[in-house]
């Protein structure tokens, strides 16, 4: 098959897809849950790559990503009709750690975590369905460092606490599927920042590159094994962290012999070439907020996005955050 470009990221239907995996494809299901970096998805296999590829491409909305700590989460537990304050271990398969009174946060949390809480059992709203969010401190300021990036607001934030609203839950469970996307009203105690002021400018500079690899996806080969593709991962995280990223021979040599089996110099083109693809979407990516973010001292943009689909992935600029965010003190 041969890709028009110029229309490639209109074209690319669920057909287009059934096409090519007859093709070439022979991996398992798609579903991921955790949320990966867009070239990442390579080591999940080439269907899942081409499915985030296409997605990302045809996207439509995007979500800030704040760079807060912890994750809190909280709602209404539809199980007993009772609101909830906690953390991600809201979602444990074990020893679930769900708040709905001082006790349980004393029982279930100690230190700074369990003080954020607090705060947030007594000034959240008692809303129906249960959020995501991240924690941005507490207010009366307008500078805030929650993580690594620091944002700094044009006024001091005049509510007790700031969080940063971004996904949607219908359960407690370790199964509940999240819906990425979510805006929130302030209340009188609570300022919700809006996680959903970015949105995609033009990205025609995408489609040559995103062609090129597609014509290299079926020449990768993609491990089955969960270990090896865990390990790629962390070889990448590892090249992060230096600062530099190698090409895609010298990632291959280096990798342990017993993995070396499991992909080809292949596989690594297609992820630089993803990641080469995630920079230019980053570079299309326009932010109608009016909060300066700063890392270490110096102008930065946000931590990244993540695009708002059945498939989300996470845009982040990964020589720039993840790199600090690897390397930085927390302070919370």
């Amino acid at each position: 098959m041969v890709w028009r470009i110029e229309n490639w990221h209109k074209t690319m239907c669920d057909s287009t897809l059934t096409c090519y995996n007859n093709g070439i494809e022979t991996e398992g299901s798609l579903p991921n849950k955790h949320l990966e970096h867009l070239e990442d998805s390579i080591f999940d296999g080439r269907r899942v790559a081409f499915a985030a590829l296409k997605d990302t491409l045809q996207c439509e909305s995007l979500s800030t990503k704040w760079d807060g700590a912890p994750a809190i989460v909280f709602g209404t537990n539809p199980e007993n009709g009772q609101f909830f304050v906690g953390t991600k271990s809201v979602f444990n398969k074990r020893r679930v750690k769900i708040n709905y009174d001082y006790e349980d946060i004393q029982k279930n949390h100690q230190g700074h975590v369990a003080d954020i809480l607090r705060l947030c059992l007594r000034y959240l709203p008692r809303i129906s369905g249960i959020v995501q969010a991240d924690w941005i401190g507490v207010g009366r300021s307008s500078v805030y460092r929650p993580n690594t990036v620091e944002y700094r607001f044009p006024y001091a934030i005049n509510k007790e606490i700031i969080l940063a609203p971004h996904t949607f839950y219908t359960e407690v469970s370790p199964d509940a599927e999240a819906k990425i996307g979510v805006t929130m009203q302030d209340t009188m105690t609570c300022k919700f920042v809006d996680t959903m002021d970015a949105e995609f400018g033009s990205r025609k500079n995408c489609l040559k590159l995103a062609a090129e690899i597609v014509a290299l996806l079926p020449f990768c080969k993609v491990s089955s094994d969960i270990y090896a593709r865990s390990y790629c991962r962390q070889l990448m995280n590892k090249f992060i962290r230096m600062g530099k990223i190698p090409n895609a021979e010298f990632m291959y040599n280096v990798l342990e012999a017993k993995y070396k089996g499991e992909v080809n110099v292949t596989t690594f083109k297609v992820w630089h070439k993803l990641f080469q693809l995630k920079q230019r979407l980053l570079d299309a990516i326009v932010v109608n907020g009016n909060v300066e973010c700063y890392i270490d001292g110096k102008p930065a943009s946000h931590e990244g996005f993540v695009t708002v689909s059945t498939n989300p992935y996470k845009l982040v600029d990964r020589l720039t955050f993840s790199k600090a965010n690897f390397n930085l003190s927390k302070n919370w």
